[in-house]
């Protein structure tokens, strides 16, 4: 198995973690706000009237090209490049500002309905501690005020930026304030910071974000609120997500319908974006919500990226639960959550105009208000219903990995390998450890998005698809009459190559992480919807009785496989890692295309998710393309046998 290096560092190299490194999303969307707030003192109609930040133009915009260029895994990113270079050609042609910013602002759409950025942060930013930051770290060029009138204004050029200036601020988005304080400008004094956490960078970028809003206009904007809720500012829901007040620029959100009081007011005091709903699906029906807007409006890029969201970041976390309780129901809501966003994306086909997505929309969050009734008042876990999904969960979860690190531990001792164990080993504890990590890291420190999750899951089982097909097919291999004596020969004579050891220790250990980061995500969800500590204990005895049933999984699959005769358990591993393949390809596929990076053509056939086996041309093509080499593979084997057997000695 030594000649595999190679193929996995090929695979590596064109993950779509490689192609994040050289076109990154969040560098371009930095460049296209700055283009849109600075070209104002750069051109004023058709005449230079700044050749030092013209010239800046210039360059940020011919670097947008080239990253948007750069981007892969979404049918979206030819239409962004083709943007990309419209705001090329818009910049050299000294276009009018209403033309760049346009262009932008098409730009900045597509950009995040093709690649969702972390958006926004995890809690409410405080922004008493963002007074303090910025005067440690920003008054000097920027004045006490952040009116660009600091001590070492004079001295620099381009001047640093006036955040009280309304015109300028209103095209300045949350999110590309908090790039530009993460990442810095290139060829300017303004500084990266990185030794900001995240939480203080989001709080630093609001607060300058809200310097511009008078105390008029955020007075205003709170008594709209409670107006227009009939409860208090802090009490009522809110008609701009916090996902569009970070992602969007105030020019924007005003031309979809929010005040520049509402927009100050949230911008001084954002608390009452993050009272948003904790369980999943009430995070699934409001971001449904937020496509029918974008949708009305014409927004079919915001559309989709809310519908997505829906999905990911709700109704995905619900799943386990409401399978326990209504299968089918689940089943079908997540058919047509996948079948509205490609109704979404897809408006040139029949039957995917505005107004029958509208009903269609309607319909599906009725669906989910009645699968949050099947789940009980309020969707609370009960002990019950929390002991049963930790147990399904976990059981699901574990039992292709165990399977797998079963069938390599057991054929190691069966061919007198045991010295390479500890490698395997090394491989599924690393991957559990890095699982712990994980469950730290998502819960202190950073959100995994629902899209970053479906892509590492994707990448994880494609990855292991194409090492178990190779390990599959080397088992078969070995299955001839000669190649056997000369495996045997060899297992006397020597231990696997260092070569064939990494590649069982990375089989364990893609395989078992795909299982734990995928469970670690759904305990958290499961951890939020028990509230009661009854409901909390019933799930950690599930996830303890899933363990002992896993346990005794290992332990019967060992016996077994110590009991097979070598070559019949050869026979069966191979049949088992080809499988174990072909299911993790389908999985692979329809994890990618949950995340918005595949497309997706709908088969009028079942879904068998313990196989793998999802509806898609994609999924199932992927799938018998893998059956149709095993086939070929086996074929050819025979005949090389035959050929040997008959061949005049």
């Amino acid at each position: 198995m030594p000649r595999l290096a190679p193929l996995l560092v090929l695979l590596l190299l064109i993950s779509p973690a490689s192609h994040a490194a050289e076109a990154d999303p969040a560098e371009l969307m930095q460049l296209v706000d700055y283009i849109a707030v600075d070209y104002a003192g750069a051109v004023v109609g058709g005449q230079v009237v700044s050749e030092a930040e013209y010239a800046e133009m210039r360059e940020f915009s011919a670097r947008a090209a080239e990253l948007a260029g750069g981007l892969t895994g979404s049918p979206l990113d030819a239409g962004i490049a083709e943007a990309a270079r419209t705001l090329v050609v818009a910049v050299e042609a000294r276009a009018d500002l209403v033309v760049v910013r346009g262009v932008a602002a098409k730009l900045r759409e597509q950009l995040l309905a093709a690649h969702p950025l972390p958006g926004a942060p995890r809690i409410a930013p405080d922004l008493a501690a963002a007074g303090r930051s910025f005067a440690q770290h920003c008054a000097a060029c920027h004045g006490a005020s952040g009116r660009g009138d600091g001590p070492a204004a004079a001295k620099l050029d381009p001047a640093p930026t006036d955040f009280t200036d309304a015109t300028r601020a209103r095209q300045r988005s949350l999110l590309g304030l908090h790039s530009t304080i993460t990442r810095g400008v290139d060829g300017t004094t303004m500084r990266a910071f990185v030794e900001l956490s995240d939480a203080e960078r989001w709080a630093l970028a609001w607060f300058v974000g809200g310097l511009h809003a008078t105390a008029e206009e955020v007075a205003a904007g709170k008594r709209s609120l409670a107006a227009a809720r009939n409860s208090s500012f802090e009490d009522g829901a809110v008609p701009v997500t916090l996902q569009q007040m970070t992602e969007r620029t105030p020019a924007e959100l005003i031309a979809a319908g929010a005040t520049p009081a509402l927009i100050g007011a949230l911008r001084v005091d954002p608390s009452p974006l993050f009272a948003e709903p904790s369980e999943p699906l009430a995070i699934a029906r409001a971001r449904l919500a937020d496509a029918a807007r974008a949708l009305a409006a014409d927004d079919r890029a915001g559309a989709y990226t809310a519908a997505l969201a829906a999905y990911l970041d709700g109704f995905e976390l619900a799943e386990p639960a409401l399978k326990a309780v209504a299968p089918e129901r689940m089943l079908a809501l997540e058919a047509e959550m996948m079948a509205v966003r490609e109704g979404i994306k897809h408006p040139e086909r029949a039957g995917n105009d505005a107004v029958t997505l509208a009903a269609r929309i309607a319909a599906l969050d009725a669906g989910l208000a009645e699968a949050a009734v099947a789940l009980g008042a309020n969707t609370t876990l009960d002990p019950a219903m929390a002991f049963l999904s930790s147990l399904f969960i976990l059981l699901r979860e574990g039992l292709e990995a165990l399977l797998l690190v079963g069938l390599i531990v057991t054929t190691l001792i069966k061919t007198g390998n045991r010295a390479a164990l500890r490698q395997v080993h090394q491989g599924w504890i690393a991957a559990l450890l890095l699982g712990v990590a994980t469950w730290m890291v998502s819960s202190w420190f950073i959100a995994i998005s629902g899209a970053t999750r479906e892509m590492t899951e994707g990448v994880a089982a494609l990855l292991a698809a194409v090492v178990l097909f190779y390990v599959g097919f080397w088992l078969h291999d070995k299955l001839s009459a000669q190649r056997w004596q000369e495996f045997l020969k060899a297992q006397i004579d020597g231990a696997l190559s260092s070569g064939s050891r990494f590649t069982l220790a990375l089989l364990a250990f893609i395989a078992v992480y795909r299982e734990v980061f995928e469970t670690v995500l759904f305990y958290q969800a499961l951890w939020v919807q028990a509230a009661a500590a009854n409901a909390r204990s019933a799930i950690l005895l599930g996830a303890l009785a899933a363990v002992a049933g896993l346990a005794l999984l290992c332990w019967a699959i060992f016996q077994l496989g110590m009991r097979l005769p070598l070559k019949q358990f050869f026979t069966a591993s191979a049949v088992i890692t080809i499988v174990l393949a072909v299911i993790f390809a389908g999985k692979g596929v329809a994890a990618l295309q949950e995340a918005g990076l595949v497309a997706h053509d709908a088969l009028p056939l079942p879904t068998i998710e313990l196989l793998g086996v999802y509806p898609t041309l994609q999924s199932l093509g992927l799938q018998l393309l893998f059956v149709a080499m095993a086939l070929g593979f086996v074929s050819y084997n025979r005949r090389r046998e035959h050929r040997a057997e008959n061949r005049p000695r």
